[in-house]
């Protein structure tokens, strides 16, 4: 089965995409928390993607999930350099 990378926090091990034919699929990272279609399209105040990550890594970038288990060797910050690499 083929995984796929959060786009806020790098997080490659999603069973889901979270877009797909340009939709929103509900999908939660279980490393962050983001919701894509939830958390960016909320009807108040919408986050960012910037704006999420942000957050994320001002609480910590700790794990979010207490239904998935954290990954032994989980280090956010580490995770996320990694992932912006990728981007930049």
């Amino acid at each position: 089965m083929m995984k796929h990378t959060c786009i806020v926090c790098g997080y490659d091990n999603l069973e889901y995409p979270q877009y797909e034919n340009g939709y929103a699929t509900q999908t939660i990272c279980p490393c962050c928390g983001f919701q894509v279609g939830f958390h960016d399209d909320a009807m108040e105040d919408p986050y960012t993607i910037e704006e999420f990550r942000e957050e994320w890594i001002k609480h910590g970038a700790t794990w979010y999930s207490k239904y998935h288990p954290e990954p032994a060797d989980f280090d956010g910050k580490k995770q996320l350099e990694k992932h912006r690499v990728k981007e930049g």
